[in-house]
């Protein structure tokens, strides 16, 4: 089965309803929030500026960088009409802040247009990253800046030991719902070919101990091994109350690796 994040309208209700949930949870949990804020505590749009993320899904972060920098216009820019509907919905009443349905590899805007351009966990979900990266590119301003910030999902962990079922769960998802798990060590090489100069590229790891933060894992998994008839819908909600009654006990772990590299456009 082709990784649902890839094209979500093309997925079943079921699992468009868990991607927005997961979305959603994962946006404002409190494992993820630092390593968003890291990335945008090294940014500096200037007044009226333009700040456009691509892939925004259903705004969770969008929403977070239009509060963080009243001074711009923020646009988020996603292929899905289930998310953007979401996001559109969300919007509150932040007057900086648009939503808008378009391709990440032809985004309708002008060349040199934006300040900053952000790809938050979109380019793994993707066959192939480099038009994307291109795209946001041209759309750069010249000293623009693009930020990509992306998991390492060749490590994800959900397991406690051999044989949990919990850490098939992760095993599962990420070769059911990542298109490239081992996305993190191209990026450096898609920014060179992009023209682009990187500033800055480091590491975080994301722990999940409490909370809903890893559930969309397991919910994804155990929904597709359903559909293809690998398990039966006991199993999957078993699994589920087992993700449940670790969060409860304090016994889960979750383990994540993210990757954020910040990439200047030259001014010249």
């Amino acid at each position: 089965m082709s990784d649902p994040f890839a094209d979500v309208d093309a997925a079943s209700p079921d699992i468009i309803e868990i991607i927005v949930a997961g979305l959603e949870t994962r946006a404002a949990d409190p494992t993820m929030l630092p390593l968003i804020d890291a990335y945008l505590d090294r940014l500096d749009p200037p007044e009226g500026g333009l700040i456009v993320d691509i892939g925004c899904g259903t705004g969770g972060v969008t929403r977070r960088i239009a509060d963080r920098f009243g001074q711009a216009s923020v646009l988020g820019i996603e292929p899905s009409n289930a998310l953007t509907d979401k996001a559109r919905a969300l919007v509150g009443d932040r007057a900086n802040l648009e939503f808008r349905l378009g391709d990440g590899a032809a985004l309708g805007l002008a060349d040199a247009s934006a300040d900053i351009a952000i790809l938050h966990t979109v380019l793994s979900h993707v066959a192939d990253p480099a038009p994307l990266v291109a795209e946001a590119a041209r759309i750069l301003r010249p000293g623009g800046t693009l930020v990509v910030c992306d998991a390492d999902f060749s490590k994800a962990s959900l397991g406690l030991g051999p044989g949990d079922p919990l850490g098939a769960c992760a095993q599962a998802f990420v070769a059911g719902s990542v298109t490239d798990a081992w996305l993190a060590g191209k990026l450096k090489p898609l920014a060179r070919a992009a023209e682009l100069t990187v500033d800055h590229f480091d590491t975080a790891n994301r722990v999940v101990t409490d909370g809903m933060g890893n559930l969309v894992w397991v919910r994804m998994a155990s929904a597709r091994l359903v559909a293809e008839g690998v398990i039966a819908q006991p199993l999957a909600d078993a699994l589920e109350a087992e993700y449940l009654r670790r969060a409860e006990a304090g016994t889960l772990y979750g383990f994540l690796p993210f990757v954020t590299m910040i990439a200047t456009k030259p001014a010249g």
